[in-house]
């Protein structure tokens, strides 16, 4: 007996996504891609020179603090345009130097250009220290004595 198998359709199943899906996906993440991307870039600047300026209020008290307790005479000067800053001592190397980011500086129109300590631990020259970021002018005020920065 000879029996005759039946050929069957095959159905094809199809899944995936189509082209016009893929392109659609693409464009929506192309926008938001352009629209998040610029203010990444605005936070990640801000935070680093909110950052930077933390250090360097930092780096001042911890000035101050050496020149009270080793009886020396201690400064903090800015170079490279007021892009970096030094502190020392005299007769000793550099306690640090450190850089700002990018966009921000001492600009040259800042009364104080060096900040200093007398060994008792009093500001040698009073006023404010000008700081300019990529946003903002900030401006740090140096009081008489061991006074506090405003």
């Amino acid at each position: 007996m000879v029996t005759r198998m039946k050929t069957t359709e095959v159905e094809s199943m199809e899944n995936g996504f189509t082209f016009l899906e893929l392109i659609l996906v693409l464009s929506v993440m192309s926008i938001l891609t352009a629209i998040i991307i610029p203010l990444g870039d605005r936070w990640i600047r801000a935070t680093a020179e909110e950052n930077a300026l933390q250090s360097l209020v930092i780096e001042i008290q911890s000035l101050q603090s050496y020149a009270l307790a080793n009886s020396v005479y201690t400064r903090m000067d800015f170079n490279d345009l007021g892009r970096e800053y030094i502190s020392s001592a005299p007769g000793k190397t550099e306690f640090s130097r450190t850089f700002f980011p990018d966009g921000m500086h001492v600009p040259d129109w800042s009364y104080l250009k060096s900040v200093e300590f007398h060994p008792n631990g009093d500001i040698r020259n009073l006023g404010t220290l000008s700081i300019e970021t990529s946003s903002r002018s900030i401006q740090i005020k140096f009081q008489f004595q061991r006074g506090r920065m405003i």
